[in-house]
């Protein structure tokens, strides 16, 4: 059972997921919606636009955003889906600075230490219903 297939070119990030998976509203979050405790960093992809524009035709799973001590922290929409044999989700943060162009996987591992997957490299994820 599997849906589409994204694919992508492995490339660094900002390093604001691993802020942003470091915080207990969304590491609860993601477990409780995707069953999974995220490992705190994502997989930064370079994909065709066309590849996201993709995902507004799918239902999400919503993170929703919250407040703390007078800060506002956006919320997500998710998508399941799977790296070989790896569990995970793109997340896609309403707040972001990403470029069309880019995704971020998360998963309870890191992906590029368990794939052995360095940034040029190119990688397929599959989408699950």
């Amino acid at each position: 059972m599997g849906g589409m297939v994204l694919e992508g070119i492995v490339t660094s990030g900002f390093g604001k997921g691993a802020i942003f998976m470091s915080i207990d509203y969304y590491k609860e979050k993601i477990k409780e919606k995707l069953g999974f405790d995220p490992y705190p960093g994502t997989l930064n992809l370079k994909v065709d636009k066309e590849q996201t524009n993709l995902l507004k035709g799918i239902d999400s799973i919503r993170i929703e955003s919250f407040e703390k001590d007078g800060k506002n922290f956006g919320g997500a929409s998710c998508y399941k889906a799977r790296i070989n044999n790896i569990n995970g989700s793109i997340i896609v943060p309403d707040l972001t600075e990403n470029e069309e162009d880019m995704i971020e996987v998360i998963a309870s591992v890191n992906l590029k230490s368990k794939l052995g997957i360095t940034d040029g490299d190119n990688v397929k994820i599959q989408l699950e219903n």
